[in-house]
């Protein structure tokens, strides 16, 4: 798939296309903006908020943004800061905060000091893991949820080709760039996405996310059984303690292919750019956290072994899970989850060519949370008709169009 389009600002950016075909992100480096940041702790970051209270919303999202985190902050205590800040300026700057942390380790509170399981407890926990796998996507039903997405994007400097020469792109730091509410339906154990919904949607930047439901688990764990599995640590969850697996995935054993769009080539003979889609199936780790009593998937990550001089060098995605009431009944579904891409979108030296995006890096972020659980039913009217083109690879992450009002071109 491939798109293309001009930004709100006129900017002429470059259309991304990552396809996890699990779900889980890379460890992330900071811009450079970020690079200027304080580091604080989970606990730092409370103390700061505590103490800021009731201070305007500007001036609270001004002190956040100053700060960088260098511990994972847990979905609930998120959860719990958010709703007493004060406004959506210092929301805002809360989630950009989290999910740039999302791949780090929580804070050492909860890491309980409890000793690591033996060799068969830990495969025991393991074949509990891959039998809840195995059944877990066969027992969800037919559902609708929407997927509400809060797109960010920063901007680097740099020197774009343009008809009258070359224009000079001021940098900008990690900010939202758009939302979308979006109804997503899970149906026959595949998740379908309501294409026009999508196409005529709000914009939400250059990375959009899908593909969390069912399939990804099965992958990531089919994955990682032909790479390595390592025990990793014991996590404090919100309904208890956690057991987390470490796991890692050869480039030659991966279904993970990560693709960048576009890429221009040159030009064609009619004057137009000559655009080719960047695409490699990577090796890649990440994180299964869960239930040690039943084997119940509760986060997983994935992130990609990219080199920093490759024209993506991070790609990965975070997807955290809950028990959800679905027509009275209990399942355990995504909640939330946290897709990030670094790629060198700027002309290094202002040529039309492959060889020159080695410039400075754009960082792309989704925040995505799932809400409005509902069985599907007869009654239930469906949007649309559309699905995605059987030929597109599958995945949590693949590209938006670009911003082009009054409407958007996705080309599939």
């Amino acid at each position: 798939m491939e798109s293309d389009g001009q930004s709100k600002g006129g900017w002429n950016m470059r259309r991304l296309l990552l396809i996890v075909l699990l779900a889980g992100l890379a460890l992330p480096a900071l811009a450079k903006e970020e690079a200027k940041a304080a580091p604080v702790t989970v606990a730092q970051l409370e103390q700061m908020l505590t103490e800021a209270h009731g201070s305007p919303d500007a001036d609270l999202a001004q002190k956040l943004a100053g700060v960088v985190l260098t511990e994972r902050l847990n979905m609930v205590k998120l959860a719990e800061l958010k709703a007493a800040l004060p406004g959506d300026k210092s929301r805002e700057q809360l989630v950009m905060l989290a999910d740039s942390a999302a791949f780090l380790p929580p804070p050492s509170t909860e890491i309980p000091a409890d000793a690591p399981p033996d060799q068969a407890a830990a495969r025991q926990m393991l074949t509990q893991v891959v039998n809840y796998v195995n059944t877990t996507t066969r027992q969800l039903p037919n559902f609708l949820a929407v997927r509400e997405t809060t797109g960010f994007e920063d901007q680097p400097q740099s020197d774009e080709l343009g008809a009258t020469g070359i224009t000079s792109v001021a940098a900008m730091p990690l900010h939202v760039v758009g939302k979308s509410s979006l109804p997503v339906t899970y149906r026959d154990h595949l998740e379908v996405v309501d294409t026009k919904a999508a196409k005529h949607g709000a914009y939400t930047g250059g990375l959009t996310s899908h593909g969390e439901f069912g399939p990804i688990l099965g992958l990531v764990v089919s994955d990682a059984l032909h790479g390595k599995i390592t025990w990793g640590r014991w996590e404090q969850g919100a309904g208890g303690k956690a057991a987390v697996f470490l796991y890692s995935v050869p480039s030659d054993k991966s279904h993970y292919p990560v693709q960048f769009c576009c890429i221009t080539e040159g030009f064609n003979n009619d004057g137009t750019l000559d655009k080719s889609v960047f695409r490699e199936t990577v090796a890649y780790h990440g994180e299964l956290a869960f239930d040690p009593a039943d084997g119940s998937i509760l986060r997983i990550t994935m992130q990609a072994d990219l080199q920093p001089g490759e024209l993506v060098s991070e790609a990965g995605i975070q997807v955290e899970y809950s028990l959800i009431d679905i027509a009275g009944k209990k399942y355990t579904c995504p909640v939330r989850s946290v897709s990030r891409l670094k790629a060198h979108t700027a002309h290094q030296t202002g040529a039309t060519s492959r060889s020159n995006y080695k410039g400075a890096e754009t960082t792309y972020l989704n925040d995505v949370a799932f809400n409005q659980y509902h069985r599907f039913g007869s009654e239930t009217r469906i949007m649309s008709d559309e699905s995605l083109n059987p030929g597109m690879p599958g995945g949590p992450s693949s590209a938006d169009s670009t911003y082009a009002p009054p409407s958007r071109s996705v080309n599939h």
